[in-house]
């Protein structure tokens, strides 16, 4: 990447990669047209066996490789070897927008530890889209960092993992990166974050997010975020649902009236908001699909964060790599 203009920022743009031959060109091209350019682009490959590896040199990246198994790693690998004073991190199923890191470095004010943006899911299939539209509902993101459409900047306790940018001297004094989390890698690096200064989210930074998931990706991705918050046990709404459901599995065996009350108001819950999102997009069969994916995305979720508790918690082992592999 060619250098910057005396005075401008350095900007190390990091990105971790596995198997992603098939769109991590554009993800790269969209880099080389950023109005701030990074000084250098690395990506950390999880031994991809597509030949990820070979591309993002023929695009001019810097390619080195983790051996942690996590996404988590891959970032951790590449704070340890960027020469940028500032890191940003992005992903190859991700296109960022033209001046994304530019608005990105322009907002990381004194007392500002880490910015990010606003993304933007994008499917094409029927249920690409309602992965997607439910996303985009409290009752399908749990105000989690992916699901965030705030019009206005706004201090925030974290920022994607996808759409972000913090200061090298900052991720080395909290030691970077925790490399045995599963996902929930990033949430758990801005609550580190947050002892030394604010978070800012900007909605004019956007990336545009292609993860091409169906209902069994998507599932597949709900557990391993779930098993990833039962690894570091971070406290907010996303606790919410696999605490309530073991209490409405103790309550169905002492009171199954309320039980059964309980999972009539989740459904009521379900429905209505996939009623809201239905009107708010205008995409009337939201109505039949949200909650499907709602299920599907909560049962996987309460299975993966209790797996988690198992295996993390009552075996003692922090650090025993996931069964899954790396992240993609």
């Amino acid at each position: 990447m060619e250098q910057r203009e005396r005075g401008r920022p350095r900007v190390s743009l990091v990105m971790p990669v596995k198997n992603e031959a098939r769109r991590i060109e554009q993800a790269l091209a969209a880099l080389r047209a950023q109005t701030l350019p990074p000084v250098e682009v690395l990506v950390v490959d999880g031994h991809s066996l597509d030949g990820t590896a070979d591309l993002a040199r023929s695009c001019g990246a810097r390619v080195f490789f983790e051996e942690y198994g996590t996404r988590a790693g891959a970032c951790q690998v590449g704070v340890q070897n960027a020469v940028g004073d500032l890191i940003a991190f992005t992903d190859a199923d991700c296109v960022p927008a033209a001046n994304w890191l530019e608005t990105l470095a322009a907002n990381l004010e004194d007392g500002v530890v880490g910015v990010g943006g606003l993304i933007v899911n994008e499917g094409d299939t029927f249920w690409q889209c309602a992965v997607d539209g439910a996303l985009d509902t409290l009752v399908g993101s749990a105000n989690s960092v992916q699901g965030r459409m705030f019009r206005e900047r706004r201090f925030v306790t974290s920022i994607s993992g996808s759409n972000s940018l913090y200061r090298r001297a900052d991720l080395l004094a909290i030691g970077g990166f925790r490399t045995d989390l599963v996902t929930t890698e990033d949430t758990e690096l801005n609550r580190r974050l947050l002892n030394r200064g604010k978070l800012l989210y900007i909605p004019d930074a956007i990336v545009r997010h292609r993860h091409e998931r169906g209902l069994r990706d998507f599932a597949r991705r709900m557990f391993q975020y779930g098993f990833g918050r039962a690894q570091s046990l971070l406290l907010g709404p996303t606790l919410l649902m696999p605490v309530a459901s073991a209490g409405i599995l103790l309550l169905a065996l002492v009171q199954p009236r309320y039980a059964v009350l309980l999972a009539a108001l989740y459904g009521v819950a379900v429905l209505a908001s996939a009623a809201v999102a239905a009107v708010r997009k205008r995409r009337l069969r939201f109505l039949a699909s949200l909650p499907v994916v709602y299920l599907i995305e909560h049962a996987a979720y309460v299975a993966g964060f209790w797996v988690g508790v198992v295996r993390t918690r009552l075996r003692g082992a922090r650090k025993e790599p996931f069964a899954g592999g790396s992240v993609p």
